[in-house]
Formats: C-alpha cells, structure tokens, sequence
C-alpha cells in the first residue's frame, strides 16, 4: 500500500485496529488487559483524547476515538504501544517488535449514525470470532459500560461523556435492543466489505474536504521531520502542520490504511547505519496485487524499522532461482543464501539465515496479498544482537 500524506481533518472519527506480529498474542492474562487499559486511561488524560469504544482481544484490539487539535494519532498510538511494549517484553522475558505495524486507521467522518453503528460493529467482535457466548459478557470491552455506566469499575475508562454523545443517536429503542438488530441485520459484513474498498467514508461534502486537505499537502512541509536521505526516499513522506496533528488520509479506494510515524534515527544508538542512497535503489515496477504462491523471481522494496517504530533504513530483496539475497547485507559480504517457505491460509511464510564471516542475520518474513512484513535478527560478533521489523513498500517481478 502506499504511503500517504498526513493532514488533520476537524469533524472526524478514527477507526485503530492494532494486531500482533506475526498474528502473535499481546493479551495473555488479566494483567495485561488491565496494564494495557491503565496506559490507554493514562494517554487519554494526558492527551485529551475521547474513546468512544473499544474491544481488546488476545492478538489484536479496536479503538474508535477522536483527538484534538493539541494532539497527534499517531503520538498517542506511538505512546501507547510502546509503552505496553516495553512492559510486554520485561513480562515475557523477549526483546523485540510486539505489534505487526504501529496501527492501522480509518478516517469516517463523526455523525451520530456512524457513532452508534461503529460501537456496535466493536462491541460484537468477541461474539463473532467466537471469543465470547454473548457481546455483553466479555469482559475487555466498553460494552458493559454503554449498559451501565454507573456500575463500572473504579479503573474504568472515563468515558461517559463519548457514550451519552453515542446513545444520542437511538431513536425509540435502548442500546441493548439497538445492538440485538443489529446483530440479526448481517449489515457487518456489508461494512467490512465497505472498509476494504474505501480510505475515506462520509458524505459528499466530507470526502471533498479530505480531498481538499490532500491537494494542498506539500513535501516540503516534512523537512523538520526527516533526515536528508530520508526526504528523497518518496515512499516515506510525512507531513508537519502547525498544529501537530496527523492522519493519514488518501483518494477513495479503500478504509483501512497504514499510518507512518517517522523519526531520525536517534544518535544515541549503536545501531548498524541501514539507509544506502537512492541511487542505490532499484527501480521496481509495481505488481497489481494477487494471492502469491511462490516468491521466486520476486523483488521487494523494503523499509526496516527500529524498535519504536522510526524507520532505520531501506533494503530491496530479491528471491531468485531458490535464492534470497539482500541488497543492504550483501555490501557486508552476506552473500545469497537458499530459503524455506511454506503456505498456510493463503499466507507465504518464510525464513533464511545469511553468513558472513562476522556474524549471522535471520529472516522470517510473511506475505498477504502483495504485502510482506516480517523480523529481522542481526548478531554480530562482540556485539548486541540487533533486532528490526521490516514492512514492504512495494513489490514487482523479476
């Protein structure tokens, strides 16, 4: 998918969905829902932020709220998922990325309908994966809460504002009655199928007002952002505004899309420079995407990521006649090396290990419908193993 400018859209909804690497979990016991709930709690109130609902789930969660013009999405995501990361891998005992990306988003513009029939589309989400028997007994969502407020947990999220502006939109019926119709309707599916075709849903006049924001998005408004290099890589632009508020936001084809928080690479860290030169990347066309089966003869535009989410650096990998190599890693005499892959679910998974006389890197990479993402483990010897994510940005054919 491609990157995207950032602008701040007054009057509008955004739709977080936030999964697991590799459709790992991030929700083992209580502890970690709670730890997860008293961070969200915590940059809600810091960052005045409004939730209007959420759904948290073993491998993934939902979010659907709002900010100001003092704050960023992509700060507070950035912040909230850092911090549960740091505290998931001192629990866990593991280094390394938790979530598959920072998180995806959706721009839906805020009306009352939409309000009351996103919660909904939230709150059923552990009934229809199977999770719970009942949408009002699971316990990690704010379903409970739309119910009865007044019962809720003294931890609880203090949201009772954002749910007053929700129920508002019922008309003749309870919450309860509204959401037993809309489970019966099978409407879901029609949205679901709707947020994979759109990036921007709403009225006429809302989805000009994006467009509006996207034709008056100007590169050069990011150059306090970027490192030099970075700013002549076009698959990386981000976007400052006066007002520090950002989201991603793109024509109409399509709901869900990536957001790109990016930051210089902080000096501080002893981390192996990944960032060759434009002129050093390969001019890859594009494929439409498609169901892969096989990687050979496939070449992949890559942006590796730091533990916080900054973008380290660019690769372009290509599989070849059984082969993988890496066009960063084999400047450092990490030659071609054979792959194994396997297909599960219409998922391509693979992995390789590359050898050079100071050390090893590891490959696991997964690919879905055009898009590749996987870990990276470079050890090297007498130093820190070094650990990254890498997400594609585009792919072609050899």
């Amino acid at each position: 998918m491609p990157r995207l400018p950032r602008v701040y859209i007054e009057g509008s909804l955004y739709y977080v969905t936030c999964r697991g690497l590799a459709g790992q979990k991030i929700f083992h016991e209580n502890e970690d829902y709670k730890m997860y709930f008293g961070l969200l709690k915590k940059y809600k109130d810091e960052l005045e932020v409004k939730i209007y609902a959420y759904t948290l789930m073993s491998s993934h969660l939902h979010l659907l709220l709002e900010v100001n013009e003092h704050t960023s999405l992509s700060t507070l995501m950035h912040n909230l998922n850092t911090s549960y990361t740091k505290y998931y891998n001192s629990r866990y005992e593991r280094q390394g990325h938790l979530f598959r990306e920072r998180f995806r988003a959706a721009i839906i513009e805020k009306d009352p309908q939409t309000l009351l029939y996103l919660s909904a589309h939230i709150h059923l989400n552990a009934k229809r994966l199977g999770i719970a028997l009942e949408a009002q007994s699971y316990p990690n969502s704010s379903y409970s809460l739309y119910l009865n407020y007044e019962q809720a947990d003294d931890g609880a999220l203090d949201i009772k504002n954002e749910i007053a502006q929700v129920l508002s939109g019922l008309v003749g019926e309870n919450y309860a009655e509204y959401m037993k119709k809309m489970e019966k309707s099978g409407d879901f599916k029609k949205l679901h199928n709707q947020l994979q075709r759109k990036k921007v849903a709403g009225s006429d006049q809302f989805i000009e007002k994006v467009r509006k924001e996207i034709n008056s998005f100007r590169p050069q408004d990011d150059e306090q952002l970027a490192e030099p290099q970075e700013q002549e890589k076009k698959t990386a632009l981000s976007v400052s505004k006066a007002t520090g508020l950002l989201i991603v936001v793109a024509a109409l084809s399509g709901v869900y899309f990536y957001f790109n928080y990016t930051r210089p690479v902080p000096e501080k860290k002893e981390v192996v420079a990944v960032n060759p030169q434009p002129e050093q990347i390969k001019q890859i066309t594009t494929a439409a995407p498609e169901v892969l089966i096989d990687l050979n003869q496939t070449q992949w535009q890559a942006d590796l990521l730091n533990l916080d989410g900054t973008i380290a650096g660019a690769d372009i990998l290509t599989f070849e006649d059984g082969k993988f190599q890496s066009d960063y890693f084999s400047r450092f005499a990490y030659k071609k090396t054979k792959y194994s892959m396997i297909i599960r679910d219409n998922k391509i998974i693979w992995e390789t290990i590359q050898i050079s006389p100071n050390g090893s890197v590891s490959w696991h990479g997964e690919v879905e419908v055009g898009q590749m993402y996987g870990i990276v483990n470079l050890r090297q010897s007498g130093k820190i193993t070094q650990e990254f994510s890498f997400k594609s940005v585009k792919y072609g054919r050899k």
